[in-house]
């Protein structure tokens, strides 16, 4: 005879074991997916199967962003570096500007 009870939530379909002598819970199954095929091993081989999918989206989301902002860095560089070639042409006559003598 089995010293537990297994009682299913209709609502949110957790599982209570309860002793029956004490009428303490014992331990609560909670569903690890919402639409549950009855075996819990299947239920989790399933969520790891789509949180791998979700990671590979994850990470397929940041190289897009990470090299839309490379692009955008490089496109900055690229302009100071103009600039700074046209000063420097500019300056050409003078004498570089000691960083020591600024005090």
């Amino acid at each position: 005879m089995d010293d537990t009870y297994q009682i299913k939530c209709p609502c949110c379909q957790t599982i209570l074991i309860v002793e029956r002598r004490s009428g303490k819970i014992v331990d609560e199954r909670r569903p690890i997916l919402e639409q549950s095929t009855g075996d819990r091993y299947q239920d989790a081989l399933k969520k790891v199967q789509e949180r791998g999918a979700v990671a590979e989206e994850k990470f397929q989301k940041f190289q897009k962003e990470r090299g839309t902002k490379m692009d955008k860095l490089d496109a900055l560089f690229n302009d100071a570096l103009k600039r700074a070639e046209e000063e420097q042409s500019d300056d050409d006559d003078e004498k570089p500007r000691n960083p020591f003598d600024m005090d």
